[in-house]
């Protein structure tokens, strides 16, 4: 069976390098066969979640007609380096990663497919110690939505579906990335992407969300946009397997050590499917959406569930359960001079919850209820305008500013993991924007939890680029387990972080 795996996924690599040696060879036999221009590719795959206007439609009627394969990407190495005291090199050192990301586009401009791939290797050559404690997967496997995912590789396409487009709709099926929300780090009205926890926030924008199978259509009718999704599988959060520099180690007032399970996909059933609508207008610079959803969570709840194990070596295994719910939710974002205020919020009436009960004597499983939830995200970016303070400034300087709760507004129910976080970021560029400058703050306002995550970046302006960064973990230890900060089971997971990036 895993040769069987490893052999598929081999296969479809070698399928898809064919394919392209294959289409640039009829364009160099013929060039008029394919318009190949990596410049209007950039554009058109700068934003996959795109609206495709109507307006935009009847300006350009008659172009486009034509069938184009237009593709960019990046290959970049990353490595990782904890900073705690007493350790050697290959200690320290936890992650050694060659990422390839391909994005293609063929078709028309109204009907075409578009897939993005994401290709992850880990270099053990440079140190196998670190295979121990970074792996993508506990088992080699493959998921509802085509992530291949083994010990030491993954290859995964989070977007991969076919685009028809008329003038007033557009419809897709496969993979997709939904960008519902206006907030910058929590966005409550995004249901159906769930999120890769495996190095907790540290994953790039980019890849930081698993794309899920569905069939969705934009209808454009006049001044506002409706965009329907249906999901007809569950996709579960993704996490580090046990023993990960990054997964969960939580021993504090318990009885035995916990260990964590896989997140679990639902079965494939009609109750499992997820649905929503979001209908979008635009108006004197403000932008607002109603949404509702009703499907899986996305937030799984980590329900402590058995015992594992014989004595005297047992431990308490947590199950990451996700569980059907309903939601309704708002977004807005408006521009008022050179602020950009956003605000997004949801209400469910049947979320999931723990029950409280006193952790010194666990009775396993842990009971669970529904109850009446809000969670929110409000904030703002600032666009400042250094250059009138500062002469021959050319950068762009922001600051981002969040504030996100998430609450149960019934009684005796532990409160949710991530809650009361706020998340503040400035960024700036200087040098005609070669180089890059970001200090991010994270802080936890319950419990005392925070990450200072500094970073600098060089742009050498032909496809290579650097970046280096730092984060600080800290988290206070409560007197139990629901009154402890959760970046406390991360406080010795500081790292250094360094990238080299090449675009194609």
């Amino acid at each position: 069976m895993q040769k069987s795996l490893i052999m598929g996924a081999m296969m479809n690599m070698l399928l898809r390098t064919t394919f392209l040696v294959f289409l640039f060879s009829l364009y160099l036999v013929n060039p008029g066969i394919f318009h190949i221009n990596t410049v209007e590719c950039s554009h058109a795959l700068e934003n996959t979640a795109d609206v495709y206007e109507k307006d935009s439609r009847e300006e350009g009627e008659g172009e486009g007609s034509g069938t184009e394969f237009t593709f960019r990407g990046f290959i970049e190495f990353q490595s990782f380096f904890n900073t705690g005291t007493g350790q050697n090199f290959k200690d320290a050192n936890k992650k050694n990663e060659i990422r390839n990301r391909l994005e293609i586009k063929y078709g028309t401009e109204d009907t075409f497919l578009f897939a993005v791939s994401n290709l992850y290797l880990f270099q053990t050559y440079l140190n196998k110690d670190a295979q121990e404690t970074y792996a993508y997967s506990a088992e080699r496997g493959v998921s509802r939505n085509l992530r291949i995912s083994s010990n030491e590789g993954e290859l995964r396409f989070d977007e991969l579906y076919l685009n028809y487009g008329a003038e007033n709709f557009r419809l897709r099926v496969g993979n997709q990335i939904y960008g519902w929300g206006t907030a910058d780090a929590f966005n409550p009205t995004s249901y159906f992407n769930p999120y890769d926890l495996r190095e907790l926030i540290f994953k790039d924008d980019d890849e930081n969300k698993a794309g899920v199978p569905s069939i969705s259509g934009m209808f454009f009718l006049g001044e506002y946009t409706l965009e329907a999704v249906f999901v007809p599988v569950h996709i579960p959060t993704i996490m580090a397997p046990d023993g990960n520099f990054w997964s969960f180690t939580i021993n504090k007032d318990f009885p035995c050590p916990i260990v964590f399970d896989e997140p679990q996909e639902l079965d494939a059933d009609i109750g499992n499917c997820g649905y929503g609508a979001r209908l979008s207008t635009s108006s004197g610079g403000v932008d607002i959406s109603v949404s509702g959803y009703r499907g899986p969570d996305k937030d799984p709840i980590f329900l402590p569930y058995k015992i594992v194990g014989i004595l005297p070596d047992v431990a308490i295994l947590v199950k990451p359960q996700s569980y059907v719910v309903s939601m309704f939710g708002v977004d807005f974002s408006a521009t008022l001079g050179d602020f950009v205020v956003q605000f997004e919020a949801v209400y469910s009436p049947d979320k999931m919850g723990i029950v409280e009960l006193d952790y010194a004597s666990p009775i396993l499983p842990f009971k669970v209820k529904r109850s009446p939830h809000i969670s929110y995200a409000t904030g703002f970016n600032y666009f400042i305008p250094l250059d009138r303070f500062l002469d021959g400034h050319e950068g762009e300087s922001i600051f981002t500013f969040e504030w996100f709760q998430s609450k149960y507004l019934g009684s005796g129910l532990n409160p949710p993991f991530f809650t009361d976080i706020i998340t503040c970021k400035f960024e700036d560029s200087y040098f005609d924007g070669r180089t890059t400058t970001a200090i991010k703050g994270i802080f936890e306002t319950r419990h005392g939890g925070k990450i200072f995550w500094p970073e600098i970046g060089y742009d050498f302006q032909n496809g290579l680029s650097l970046k280096l960064s730092y984060a600080g973990i800290w988290g206070e230890e409560g007197s139990a387990f629901e009154n402890t900060s959760i970046f406390h089971y991360f406080k010795d997971n500081d790292i250094v972080m360094g990238t080299i990036r090449y675009e194609y």
